[in-house]
C-alpha cells in the first residue's frame, strides 16, 4: 500500500469510528443530568455550591461544564449540543490514540484490534456517551496510564489526579501508578508525586470556601441501583415471588422492598472488600513485576482489575460505567504477545459485557421494571463482569517478573 493510500485508509477508519457519534446529539430527548450540570455551574458562580446546593460530582467536573454553559447559559438544548461536541472530542481523542498506536506498530490488522474494541464498545454506549461526562475521566485515566508507562510520570500523575477530581473512581489508580512510576526510578516517582500534587493543589486551596467533599454524602444515601449485581439478582428472584419493587429515586432506578433493605449493607461491604482486595492484588503484582518500566498494556491490566472490581460489585451501577472500562480493556489487548491469556480473556469479557448493554438499556421497560428476558440479560452482563474480575485477579496473582528474552539473557550472562 502506498503512503497516500495508507493515509486515506487511516482517515477513513477514523471518520467511520467518530463521525456517526455526532448524530447521537440529534436523537432522543435531553438527558436528566444535563440540567443538573447547568444548575451546578449556576450554584458555583453564586457561591452556593456544596453549601446549600447539593451537587453529586467532585469539583473538577465543573471544568467540563463551564464552556457549554458560557455558550448557552439559559438554553438546555444548546447546552446539550455544545456539551455533546466536547464529549465527542474526548471520545475521538481515545480513538485517535489507539489508531495511531496501531499504525505505529506496523503489524497489520491484529494491531487494530484495540481500536476496533473501543470503537465498537463506545458505539454500544452511544445512548449515554454524549449525555454523560464519563468519557472525560475515562480519557484522562487512559492518558495517565499511557504517560506513566511512556516515561512521562509528571504528566501521568497530573492527568490521573485531574481525573479523580472529575469523577472519584480514578483515585483508585493513583497508588497503582505510583508503584509503576517507581519502577522507572526514584526520580520518576518524585515527578509522579509532583504531578499529583500540582493537580490536587486547587482542591486544597478552595477547601476553606467550598466544602467539595460534601459530594460524597449524596452517594452515601443511594440504595441498590437496578443495574448492580445484587439488585439484578433480586429482581430476577421477584419473578418467583420475592417481594421487590422497581422505582425511580432521584435520577436513578433502584430496587426496594424488605429483602433489598436487608441485603444493602452486606452488598456494600462486598463492594468495599472486593475493591480494596483488587487494589491490593494489583499493587502486589505491580511490586513483583521487577525493577523496569512496564508496558502500557500491563499498566492498563492492573488498572482494569481495580476498576472492574469497583464496578462489578458496586451497589450503584449505571450503564455509562462501561465507559470507564472499555478504554482500559482495549489497551490491555495491545499486549496479545506479552500478557497472560487469562488477562486477555478478562479484557475480552469486559468488551462482551459492554456490547450486550443495548439489549436492556435503553428500553421502555427500564423506566418501569425489566421483563424476565431483559432481566436475564442484565444478570448475565453482571456475571460476565464478575468473571472478568476473577480472571484479572487470578492472572495478577500469578504474575511474576517477566523473563528476559534469549538475546538479553545471553548478554546478561556474558557480562557476569
Amino acid at each position: 500500500m502506498s503512503p497516500a493510500s495508507r493515509m486515506a485508509a487511516i482517515a477513513t477508519l477514523f471518520a467511520v469510528a467518530t463521525l456517526p457519534v455526532l448524530f447521537r446529539q440529534y436523537l432522543g430527548r435531553t438527558g436528566a443530568e444535563i440540567p443538573i450540570f447547568m444548575r451546578g455551574v449556576e450554584a458555583f458562580l453564586q457561591g452556593r455550591l456544596y453549601v446549600d446546593h447539593v451537587f453529586e460530582y467532585p469539583p473538577y467536573a465543573l471544568i467540563w461544564f463551564l464552556a457549554p454553559y458560557a455558550w448557552a447559559p439559559d438554553d438546555v438544548q444548546s447546552f446539550r449540543l455544545a456539551f455533546g461536541l466536547e464529549i465527542w472530542l474526548f471520545d475521538a481523542a481515545i480513538k485517535a490514540t489507539l489508531l495511531w498506536r496501531a499504525v505505529r506498530a506496523r503489524a497489520g490488522f491484529p494491531d487494530l484490534i484495540p481500536f476496533f474494541v473501543y470503537s465498537l464498545g463506545s458505539a454500544a454506549l452511544g445512548h449515554v456517551l454524549l449525555m454523560k461526562y464519563d468519557a472525560v475521566p475515562a480519557a484522562l485515566s487512559f492518558a495517565g496510564a499511557l504517560a506513566v508507562a511512556g516515561g512521562l510520570p509528571f504528566l501521568g500523575g497530573a492527568a490521573t489526579m485531574l481525573a479523580a477530581g472529575t469523577k472519584a473512581y480514578p483515585a483508585l489508580f493513583i497508588p497503582i501508578l505510583a508503584i509503576i512510576a517507581w519502577h522507572g526510578g526514584s526520580r520518576d516517582l518524585r515527578r509522579y508525586a509532583y504531578g499529583v500534587a500540582a493537580a490536587a493543589a486547587p482542591l486544597l486551596l478552595v477547601a476553606p470556601w467550598m466544602p467539595w467533599w460534601n459530594f460524597a454524602s449524596f452517594h452515601d444515601m443511594r440504595g441498590l441501583e437496578v443495574g448492580s449485581v445484587v439488585a439484578s439478582l433480586l429482581w430476577l428472584l421477584h419473578f418467583t415471588g420475592v417481594d421487590a419493587s422497581w422505582a425511580l429515586i432521584g435520577t436513578s432506578n433502584e430496587i426496594g422492598g424488605p429483602v433489598a433493605a436487608q441485603l444493602f449493607l452486606p452488598a456494600r461491604l462486598l463492594w468495599i472488600g472486593a475493591t480494596l482486595g483488587s487494589c491490593g492484588v494489583a499493587a502486589a503484582a505491580a511490586l513483583r513485576h521487577g525493577a523496569h518500566r512496564m508496558t502500557a498494556s500491563t499498566t492498563a491490566a492492573f488498572l482494569l482489575l481495580t476498576v472492574s472490581a469497583f464496578v462489578a460489585t458496586n451497589t450503584v451501577f449505571s450503564p455509562q460505567f462501561h465507559l470507564w472500562l472499555i478504554p482500559l480493556a482495549a489497551l490491555v489487548l495491545e499486549g496479545r504477545h506479552t500478557l497472560p491469556l487469562l488477562t486477555q480473556r478478562g479484557a475480552w469479557i469486559v468488551f462482551t459485557a459492554t456490547m450486550i448493554v443495548p439489549t436492556f438499556y435503553p428500553s421502555r421497560e427500564y423506566a418501569l421494571g425489566l421483563g424476565l428476558w431483559r432481566t436475564f440479560v442484565l444478570v448475565t452482563r453482571n456475571l460476565l463482569l464478575l468473571y472478568a474480575t476473577v480472571c484479572l485477579w487470578r492472572s495478577a496473582l500469578r504474575m511474576r517478573q517477566p523473563e528476559l528474552p534469549p538475546a538479553a539473557a545471553a548478554t546478561s550472562l556474558s557480562g557476569t
